[in-house]
Formats: structure tokens, sequence, C-alpha cells
């Protein structure tokens, strides 16, 4: 998610690696907050695949700084991803999903539609296991437990919502 998230704020703005950084948590803060660490090496492997570039120049205080922008190919490529997204990993379908209907501005309406049935159709999923888990008999949730994955629950609802 990540590159994706470079390339949607690369899309918008020039930026350096701090600004990228800054606009992602900005942007996206309920959803994500990458650290340099994740965000370097998902620009040089950016860089690698020709989807990003850079300038490199000296500020007024002698730092070496590097502008990156998101190439043509960039841009098809982060269509790519984001129209035919995996979901790889049930924690994170909600927080995903979300943050795909939130940049899908950038795409055509026929690969909105392509997006959109792919996010309902791992919501949908979710939502009847997590269901179909809290009306197990021999999952035994205390009624806290059961308030926070109804609350999630909901979340998933609303999202159903605004996607259809």
């Amino acid at each position: 998610m990540t590159e994706i998230l470079i390339l949607y704020i690369l899309i918008k703005y020039d930026a350096t690696i701090y600004k990228i950084k800054k606009l992602i948590e900005e942007k996206f803060f309920m959803y994500a907050s990458p650290s340099l660490g994740a965000i370097n090496p998902s620009l040089r492997k950016l860089e690698g695949l020709s989807c990003v570039e850079f300038e490199s120049k000296m500020t007024d205080g002698g730092m070496l700084t590097k502008t990156y922008k998101i190439t043509t190919f960039g841009q098809k490529y982060l269509k790519s991803l984001i129209s035919s997204y995996k979901f790889k990993n049930k924690a994170h379908i909600l927080n995903n999903a979300s943050i795909l209907v939130c940049i899908s501005d950038i795409l055509e309406e026929d690969e909105k539609k392509e997006l959109f049935q792919n996010c309902l159709n791992n919501l949908k999923i979710l939502r009847a296991e997590t269901t179909a888990a809290l009306e197990n008999p021999y999952n035994l949730y205390t009624e806290r437990q059961k308030g926070v994955i109804n609350s999630q629950l909901a979340a998933v609802e609303k999202l159903i919502e605004e996607i259809q």
C-alpha cells in the first residue's frame, strides 16, 4: 500500500521524501502513516520500475535533496495497482478498501467500477465472516469484545453503502 500512496501523492505534487511522508500523513492519517524507513525502499523500487524520477539539487543550507515526480509509466502503473488490488490480509481489508476508495478520483469510470466491485466483494466476505464469528457459540467474546467487533462491522457496512 505504501507504493500506491507514494504514487498517488506524486500524481498531485512533486515532493521530497519528507514531503511525501508529510502529505501521506496529512491526507491518510486515519489509515496509514508509513515511516521514512518504509517510504525510502518503496521509492527505490519505484525508481527501478521507472515509475518515478528525481531531480537532485543543493539547498541553501548545503544539503543535497531529491525532488521526486511520477512518470507517465508510473501513472499507468498506479492505475493498474489500484484497479486490480489484491486484498491479502483480512485484518487490513477495511483500511485498505477505505484508502482505495479515497484515491479512486484518478481512475476512469470503468476502472472505478472494477475497483469498487473488488472492494465490495472483499468487504462483503469480511462482513459475512465477522457475523459468523459473532454468532458462533464457541467464540466466547466478552461484551466489550463484541462491542468493538460490532463497531468495526458498522464501519464495514458504512463503507459498503458508500461504494454502492
